[in-house]
């Protein structure tokens, strides 16, 4: 009877029926002369679900559980197991020196059982792990031995996590077709392998790629899409990630509600789930937000919680994001100094890490502040490089913004025709872009033009 149990748990968990499981796994618990080897087994699989839905602080119990039954047992593939589980949750908390402590106890657990496909596992984790850090290089050698030795062993359970985090790679660095190229691939193998969480985890990717690309439909497709999997499977975390994404995309379609709306929805499951980087990037989302809806204070309150966390972590790319909404910040409060300062910091930090989105973002904003500086050759030069970068990457909003910089630099020198032929070109980007608050700023400023001709 107590076999049966555990044998409808175990199919529940395989299906992904994770209440049932939990249900059957209780009962299994409960009865009478159950071995220690199957409580381990039990209590690990209980962290997995509770991993899963978000509840990090019951996933931690179980593991422990587990931990020390597994010790009792001195089953080394086991006690690898949850280390690298908890190690898991760790990154998630931003207990990072924690988490690497997990894996690496993990790690050398499996090299010496001879465990590839462990070490494999692990190498993904110590992947995602550098990667938070701004550490790139470190991520890339992670994933890809993760993958040779994947490949050796004809394991496909872990390419569509692999392929993912080296889209990721690709797309922080800017390597934008070959970003888009391996998120597609990613998303025909997690089809095929049934691996939703990879699934809904590329979605999101790949929502973030189309966005900066300005193909907003497109983005809006995969939210949806993502959404879906993630209710249907009850991922939180996934849930977080395409919340913040659908921010990003009403802040470019200048619908700053919706968009408060999104990174706040974002915020309260990165807060249950205690993801304090994921917090960091809400905070700096609403800040945003606050910042275009002229809510100086409010803005400057979510910066604040949102350093303390990324310094914390040592999290240099959202630090980086912080010194660059400081930047918007100082410029809206008309304090150019601070707003200089922030602004080079944020391009110092961005540059050091080659997060090219960033870099691209902060060189738009230089360009802003030095016409309002009234200094015409950094002006120039900022919005130069802006195109520069910003053109190589497609990043369309920003190219809008620094054709709007332009305009406003050959207005101030009283060049009309340059005035409004960049104004044109940011007037057409911002309506593809479905932006009626900038367009409609610009065809102001283009009507305004046409009257004093």
């Amino acid at each position: 009877m107590r076999d049966k149990i555990i044998e409808k748990a175990d199919k529940f968990f395989v299906k992904g029926q994770h209440t049932m499981a939990l249900e059957f796994y209780e009962k299994a618990l409960d009865s009478e002369n159950l071995s220690e080897e199957a409580k381990a087994r039990i209590h690990c699989n209980k962290g997995i679900i509770y991993s899963i839905h978000g509840d990090l602080k019951k996933a931690e119990q179980e593991y422990t559980l587990a931990l020390e039954l597994n010790q009792k047992l001195d089953r080394k593939e086991g006690i690898s197991n949850i280390y690298c589980n908890l190690g898991v949750i760790y990154t998630g908390w931003g207990e990072l020196g924690r988490a690497e402590e997990m894996y690496k106890k993990s790690m050398e657990i499996d090299e010496a059982l001879g465990n590839m496909d462990g070490v494999a596992g692990i190498c993904i984790n110590l992947g995602n792990f550098y990667y938070i850090q701004g550490n790139l290089e470190e991520a890339e050698g992670m994933f890809r031995k993760a993958l040779i030795i994947t490949k050796h062993l004809s394991n496909k359970e872990n390419l569509p996590i692999i392929f993912s985090n080296l889209g990721n790679i690709n797309f922080f660095l800017g390597n934008i077709e070959t970003a888009e190229s391996i998120f597609k691939e990613t998303i025909e193998i997690s089809k095929l392998l049934g691996n939703n969480e990879a699934l809904a985890t590329t979605y999101s990717n790949l929502a973030s790629l189309y966005h900066k690309w300005g193909k907003l439909k497109w983005a809006k497709q995969l939210y949806d899409m993502t959404i879906s999997l993630c209710k249907n499977f009850k991922m939180k975390e996934g849930e977080a990630n395409a919340f913040s994404i659908m921010g990003e995309v009403y802040k470019s379609e200048g619908n700053y509600v919706a968009a408060r709306d999104m990174f706040q929805k974002a915020l309260d499951i990165d807060r249950m789930l205690d993801r304090k980087i994921g917090v960091s990037d809400d905070l700096c989302g609403l800040a945003s937000v606050a910042v275009y809806e002229n809510m100086p204070e409010e803005a400057g309150k979510y910066l604040e919680e949102a350093l303390e966390i990324n310094e914390s972590q040592d999290n240099l790319s959202g630090i980086a994001e912080n010194y660059y909404e400081y930047g918007n910040l100082y410029l809206l409060k008309k304090d150019y100094k601070e707003t200089e300062r922030c602004l080079k910091t944020a391009l110092d930090i961005a540059e050091r890490i080659s997060d090219k989105f960033r870099i691209a973002k902060v060189l738009v904003k230089l360009g802003e502040l030095y016409i309002f500086l009234n200094d015409p050759e950094k002006a120039r030069q900022y919005n130069e490089l802006s195109f520069e970068v910003n053109d190589e990457i497609g990043y369309k909003e920003a190219i809008a913004d620094t054709c709007k910089n332009i305009g406003d630099y050959y207005l101030k020198t009283a060049d009309i025709n340059s005035a409004e032929e960049y104004y044109e070109k940011a007037f057409r980007i911002y309506k593809e872009l479905s932006n009626g608050h900038k367009s409609g700023i610009i065809s102001e400023l283009i009507t305004n033009l046409n009257r004093i001709k």
